[in-house]
């Protein structure tokens, strides 16, 4: 979906067998037209169903909730923080889902910060308290449910026509995704405090990689290296004119909208993060932690030094 997918993904994988110069024959089909949910990306892997997926990190973390720990609400504020956090945290995950699903971890990279259109005024984070806010992960409904907001876990696709409706108050995904998916022409204000990251990879199926020889097997994942590569220099330049185009600014290939931009304040930052640090990561380390045990503490050593979360939270004026 969106332009990222068109311009991007689905060239690269109709040339993949002229970039990498192997004897592949490629398949390729989106998640709607092919009949996978988007949830289970990573059985579709493990029972040989796809040998290739896109994977929606967010959408999975239910089968793996190690995939959470990459991206806790509030955790990263910007794109050179997520690139570091990828990089210290994608060797554990690659070696989780190889161990857990038989897929190992091709690239990874950023939709960008998962920000807020709203239908009505918002002034600050607290203002949620009692709006009903479409989320997309359990870990930021539970933050919405800390401030006093209601969480509804939406799909992506049905949020449009629930903003329409009045069913949602708010709604949070990339701005890139809200101006291509049309939320924007029921929302009139734009939040931009990142609520998270948007995380994506691509995985191949353990046994279709371990059929490659070892020189084939380092052809693939150079292209896939390259490509994650140009992902995240091309997320971080659709996240700059997406924004512009929903503040009314100058708009090349999206939609013109002109929302009002709600200011954030370091009181919104410091509340985030506060509540990320007291109620999601507490919640996050019990699921991870019953799925597979000594979680929490590979986070600590690996994420928590990267992303401050080792230190204390500073406290609010």
């Amino acid at each position: 979906m969106g332009l990222l997918q068109r311009d991007q993904e689905a060239p690269f994988f109709r040339h993949l067998a002229e970039t990498t110069d192997l004897p592949l024959t490629i398949t390729y089909q989106t998640a709607d037209s092919f009949g996978l949910k988007d949830t289970h990306q990573l059985e579709a892997l493990r029972d040989g169903r796809v040998d290739i997926v896109s994977l929606r990190f967010m959408q999975n973390i239910a089968k793996e909730p190690a995939l959470e720990g990459l991206d806790l609400p509030g955790m990263i504020p910007d794109f050179q923080k997520a690139r570091r956090v990828v990089e210290a945290y994608a060797p554990t995950l690659d070696r989780y889902l190889q161990d857990s699903f038989g897929a190992k971890l091709l690239g990874l990279w950023s939709f960008g910060p998962q920000v807020m259109v709203c239908r009505s005024p918002l002034g600050k984070l607290s203002d949620l308290k009692g709006r009903k806010v479409r989320i997309a992960s359990p870990g930021l409904a539970q933050l919405i449910a800390a401030i006093g907001g209601i969480p509804a876990i939406l799909p992506f696709e049905d949020t449009k026509k629930a903003l329409e409706l009045g069913l949602v108050d708010c709604a949070v995904t990339s701005a890139a995704s809200a101006n291509f998916a049309g939320w924007t022409e029921h929302t009139r204000y734009y939040y931009p405090l990142a609520f998270q990251f948007g995380f994506n990879g691509y995985a191949i199926s353990l046994a279709k990689w371990k059929a490659l020889r070892p020189e084939e097997q380092d052809r693939l994942t150079k292209a896939f290296r390259a490509f994650s590569v140009k992902l995240w220099r091309y997320s971080e330049d659709l996240q700059r004119e997406s924004e512009r185009c929903i503040l009314g600014g100058p708009c090349r290939q999206l939609r013109p909208s002109a929302l009002r931009r709600v200011p954030v304040s370091s009181q919104d930052v410091q509340l985030l993060q506060r509540l990320s640090r007291e109620v999601v990561l507490p919640s996050w380390s019990a699921r991870c932690e019953a799925h597979r045990p000594g979680c929490r503490a590979t986070w600590d050593a690996i994420v928590a030094p990267v992303t401050g979360f080792d230190r204390p939270a500073r406290s609010m004026p």
